[in-house]
């Protein structure tokens, strides 16, 4: 049952749709030539590991994607940033906020799970997310996404969940790429100056294989389209995208025979940011303020990572076996902000010290089996198998002192998943998965801090007051959940396929933000506050999803309707620093067609809607929209076009568009409203014996506009940045 190793089938075959004619000479994430994409793609069936076990995409009742090389490499050019290829790429992912933090984008209103070879990035019981940003995007050989509510991997996919794989050698020998792009803006090309080198080389020899990667990264000031510098921390704590001096070194090694394969990867990232000037998040949009220089320690990143797989086919003559083991540990230094309306608590006795510091350890282990029951039922398989997982978090201020519970987790799951044909045509399968977390939050004692003086009312009063020292109890707090799924699959004919399916995550919430604001009665005095009161519930969400896949050699098309429910949604209110649990539905529909009008010219476009309502006050009825910062844009399309001139010249480009939400009235008062965006990338390039050249720039109208995504998250309005010229060259060996 040893499945056929993928290649790169993430470049499928592109379609011109009718309305992209006037950006023919656009496209948005493939540096492959149409003609290459005709060559790559006569075998449609493609392989999907997010799903616990490899299987055909045509077989997954529920939208699946994947992203190969070329588009992951088109859509990153300038920026060097893998969310940028998602945003552009994947229908249900919000649009890049242009930082180094994952602040702001969910996928479909939802949390999403990132994972690098099926190990996880995503920080459990406290969200600091910066794992898009921190992957060098030239080291992937695919990205797997399936949309939607999955518990296959645990706990954080209410949302989705996406699976970066790293390359393999391939090649018999040695092989290897080198890479650099460089990138600034005319306002000023000095201090916005970009530079990315990535360096990839493998060994292969027979079924012994080895890869490295590296990368460098450092970038410049960002302005906006009217040549105003961007501020360097723009939503609050989180980073910006100037500044960044980042290394990412990764390897891989591994084996590969007949009875078992086996592979090692480690990672490891530093990185630092470099913030001149505090931003004045009083005006609007948010600005750098010269007056005030920076006074904090720079945000920091500093991670290493490692897992291995075992794979074994035919134990016993019976089933396949997969073992995964993980450990991730990671220190994460958010930026200062002074104490203001965007910060309104700046721990003492230091206050131009008081950022934090996020400490997060996680390890865990997997194991999959995986039968063929053709002896009960022809085509008839049975998967199951069990997960642990481990997780040691805690955030400070830089001198050590707790400002959370430290907590430390463990979480045990089982699973079996069944799945069969019904004649020639259908397919059904079904899954149950049982999740426990067994939580332990430390005692802790919160330092005293500065706020604004609740009690202000006249000039005379004091602008600040001062909380008191709040002792937290220890506290014990078990979560547990069934989550099931439920779906089918009709091959209509070998090019068109239906599929339907009911599918349920399962998340604990970020802890670390209820106990991190969690008050006693009086918080002006020192007091007790017992942890146990104010942790969070788990989240379960329920997604129904109605779609359909056509696949030929020149035209891959997919749509899908979406609802999704839940009893427990988490939303966090900026304006109070509050964070609540109501209920909640979200719905949406997904379009996404690539192809080809002939050998040369290729076009598609990737279209999504979706919105919101939750019960705000709790009154029992659904009747306000969810905040921006879960919504956001709620329709956005990417419309693009590449062309191949048959002598080493392309063409490339894209429409990108994002639509605003008006600030409609909700129980805790006005949503701000958030504008439309369009921006137009374009690139030309040149494959020679001497390497391949790319010249392009991003944002080329240099418009005016606002970030949306960054904006939705603190409810401040963020610039987006304007026209960013870029210079590519890329040698393989």
């Amino acid at each position: 049952m040893k499945s056929v190793a993928m290649g790169n089938k993430g470049s499928l075959a592109r379609v011109l749709l009718c309305t992209v004619a006037p950006f023919a000479m656009f496209q948005t994430a493939s540096t492959a030539t149409a003609q290459d994409a005709i060559e790559d793609d006569t075998d449609l069936t493609v392989v999907v590991t997010a799903s616990r076990t490899e299987e055909s995409i045509s077989s997954i009742p529920g939208t699946v994607q994947v992203i190969g090389q070329d588009e992951i490499k088109g859509a990153v050019d300038a920026s060097g940033d893998v969310t940028s290829a998602l945003a552009r790429l994947v229908p249900g992912f919000s649009l890049d906020n242009e930082t180094l933090s994952g602040g702001g984008q969910n996928f479909r209103g939802r949390s999403v799970q990132i994972l690098v070879n099926g190990a996880p990035r995503t920080t459990a019981l406290r969200k600091l997310s910066r794992a898009l940003s921190l992957i060098d995007p030239n080291s992937i050989e695919r990205i797997e996404v399936i949309n939607g509510a999955s518990a296959v991997y645990g706990d954080g996919a209410t949302g989705g969940v996406i699976n970066i794989i790293t390359k393999t050698a391939e090649e018999e020998g040695w092989s290897g790429e080198v890479s650099t792009t460089i990138s600034a803006s005319e306002r000023d090309v000095k201090d916005s100056l970009n530079v990315l080198t990535s360096v990839n080389a493998g060994f292969r020899q027979e079924n012994t294989h080895a890869h490295v990667s590296g990368q460098f990264k450092n970038t410049g000031d960002m302005f906006d389209g009217s040549g105003t510098q961007i501020s360097e921390d723009p939503i609050t704590g989180q980073g910006g995208g100037s500044g960044i001096e980042q290394y990412n070194l990764s390897g891989q090694l591994g084996y590969e025979g007949d009875a078992f394969d086996v592979t090692i990867y480690a990672n490891l990232v530093k990185m630092e940011q470099e913030i001149k000037y505090q931003t004045d998040y009083t005006t609007d949009p948010v600005s750098i303020d010269p007056s005030k220089p920076y006074l904090g320690l720079p945000p920091l990143e500093d991670s290493k990572n490692i897992n291995a797989t075992f794979n074994f086919y035919e134990v016993g003559g019976l089933f396949d076996a997969k073992i995964e083991l993980y450990y991730n540990d990671a220190e994460k230094r958010a930026a200062f902000v002074p104490l203001s309306a965007a910060n309104p608590v700046a721990y003492l006795p230091d206050v131009n010290e008081s950022q934090t510091v996020l400490f997060a350890k996680q390890a865990g282990v997997r194991t999959t089996f995986d039968a063929e029951l053709n002896s009960i039922y022809e085509g008839l398989a049975l998967t199951w198998g069990s997960d642990y997982s481990y997780n040691d978090i805690s955030q400070t201020v830089p001198d050590g002192r707790d400002i959370i519970s430290p907590m430390k987790q463990h979480g045990f799951a089982q699973f079996a998943q069944v799945k069969a044909p019904i004649g020639e045509m259908f397919e059904v399968r079904g899954g149950v998965r049982h999740e426990r977390f067994f939580l332990r939050m430390d005692s802790f004692v919160r330092p005293n801090a500065l706020v604004p003086n609740p009690f202000y009312t006249n000039p005379g009063d004091p602008l600040t007051a001062t909380i008191g020292e709040h002792t937290f109890t220890a506290a014990d707090k078990d979560y547990s959940a069934t989550v099931f799924n439920l779906g089918g699959v009709a091959h209509l004919n070998d090019k068109l396929d239906v599929f339907a399916g009911f599918s349920q995550g399962f998340s604990v919430p970020d802890v670390g933000s209820f106990t991190r604001r969690a008050m006693p009665l009086n918080p002006f005095v020192d007091g007790v506050v017992d942890v146990s009161d104010v942790a969070p519930e788990a989240v379960i969400v329920n997604n129904f999803e109605l779609g359909a896949r056509y696949n030929t050699q020149a035209l891959s098309l997919s749509a899908s309707a979406f609802y999704s429910t839940s009893d427990k949604g988490v939303n966090f209110d900026d304006a109070t620093q509050t964070v609540s649990q109501a209920e909640e539905r979200i719905w949406g529909a997904e379009f996404n067609i690539r192809g080809q009008l002939n050998e040369a010219w290729g076009a598609g476009a990737v279209l999504a809607y979706k919105e919101g309502v939750w019960d705000e006050n709790k009154d029992g009825d659904l009747d306000e929209d969810l905040p921006n910062n879960r919504i956001g844009s709620p329709f956005k399309a990417t419309v693009f076009s590449d062309y191949n001139f048959g002598n080493g010249f392309n063409l490339q480009g894209e429409a990108v568009f994002g639509s605003g939400r008006s600030g409609k009235e909700g129980a805790k008062g006005d949503l701000k409203k958030l504008k439309p965006t369009f921006t137009m990338n374009a690139s030309v390039g040149y494959n020679s014996d001497y390497g391949d050249f790319r010249f392009g720039a991003t944002n080329i109208f240099d418009t005016k506009q606002q970030n949306t995504t960054a904006t939705a998250l603190r409810d401040r309005e963020v610039q987006a940045e304007g026209r960013r010229f870029f210079l590519q060259y890329t040698k393989t060996f």
